[in-house]
């Protein structure tokens, strides 16, 4: 999944496909295949024996982050391209490249299994209203059941976001959104499965069953963990941004925070249908909320411009320095390949099935290995 994006305010929408306050604005932003259902699940199943790991690749980092997998494809197993969009209960986006022949076959001469990625842009309130309506919810099960049905996919990644936004905290439409939401996953995965492809959801994280607000404006129970792990293939838990552009400087993905969202997700259904998902990146805030996206490859490039040394936070298990430039004081956090050992370690501890990592083309060349 991000929370996502670099290149100014384009780095700060895009480098989450969790960047929840970026979704929230409104930045379009996260399976396997066999004989029917039962073939869809042993698949799943028998991938949960072993630690595996997962590559997001964004569209806009297409190059490097294909270059990234293809590379390290010993180390990744899923390859999950940033590539559908769906607007309503039918029309779908293409992103740049999707569905590229070229690229899907690469993967698959690489062992990988190819899960695109798909994201709703309908909102809060369309979305709620598609939901409620039985004729709509299965139009859009189907479309995504037919995108799902390219001969080269093993299932699809579903990173539906942009509905877990609700300024306005209409607590009886959220609680009533949770439950449709649940009810459309187990809809799709049921005929997903039926096809012989598997299903696997982003969500967002939490840490308790209480109803608790990320960001201000972002239920984070609209994601019923225990309701969708009883009909999904995977879970991917996006356990970043935890500060983010829009809020004051911190860790991205605190690990004691980090370790919270794990145990809750594994209280909530087998821990083997859980992946964790952590960031190859951070933040460079130059003002109290104003920030901009730092992939965790350029960390070494950014610390020698600005001749400074970072520092390990043992507390939070994230690199952290400070500098200044045309009297701007500038705070950069960052989750690095040694942060994210930290937090596949504990995920493996926990029993999850692997890792997801945001995003192929952000990171730091050893963080492969070292997830293994």
């Amino acid at each position: 999944m991000s929370p996502k994006r670099l290149r100014a305010l384009v780095l700060v929408m895009a480098v989450c496909a969790a960047c929840w306050a970026a979704q929230a604005a409104g930045a379009a932003g996260h399976a396997r295949k066999g004989a029917g259902a039962t073939g869809a699940r042993a698949a799943a199943g028998a991938a949960a024996t072993s630690f595996g790991v997962t590559a997001w690749l964004p569209y806009w980092e297409f190059p490097a982050a294909l270059s990234s997998t293809l590379n390290n494809s010993g180390q990744i197993g899923t390859a999950s391209p940033y590539w559908y969009d769906i607007y309503g209960d039918s029309h779908v986006h293409e992103e740049a490249g999707a569905g590229s022949r070229t690229v899907i076959s690469e993967l698959l001469a690489h062992h990988e299994q190819v899960l695109p990625m798909i994201t709703e842009a309908s909102g809060f309130r369309q979305f709620s209203r598609i939901l409620a309506d039985a004729s709509k919810r299965t139009a859009l099960v189907r479309t995504l059941v037919k995108l799902a049905s390219h001969p080269g996919y093993a299932g699809l990644d579903i990173d539906f976001e942009s509905f877990a936004y609700d300024p306005g905290h209409n607590v009886a439409l959220e609680n009533r959104l949770s439950v449709l939401y649940s009810q459309l996953i187990a809809q799709t995965c049921t005929a997903l499965h039926a096809i012989g492809r598997s299903c696997q959801v982003a969500v967002m994280a939490r840490t308790s069953s209480a109803h608790t607000y990320a960001h201000g404006d972002i239920p984070t129970w609209l994601y019923d963990y225990r309701a969708l792990a009883a009909s999904t293939d995977r879970i991917q838990v996006m356990a970043y941004d935890y500060h983010s552009p829009g809020g004051p400087s911190g860790p991205i993905a605190p690990l004691p925070w980090v370790r919270q969202v794990i145990a809750y997700a594994a209280a909530q259904g087998p821990p083997s249908r859980f992946e964790l998902g952590v960031p190859a990146y951070g933040y460079d805030w130059y003002g109290r909320t104003s920030a901009i996206a730092v992939y965790a490859g350029q960390v070494a490039t950014l610390l020698n411009e600005v001749h400074t040394r970072p520092h390990w936070s043992s507390t939070d298990g994230e690199l952290t320095f400070s500098y200044r430039e045309h009297h701007h004081r500038h705070t950069v956090w960052v989750v690095d390949a040694r942060a994210d050992r930290e937090r596949a370690a504990a995920a493996a501890a926990a029993g999850f099935s692997g890792v997801a990592v945001w995003a192929a083309g952000y990171e730091q060349p050893q963080l492969w290995g070292g997830l293994r």
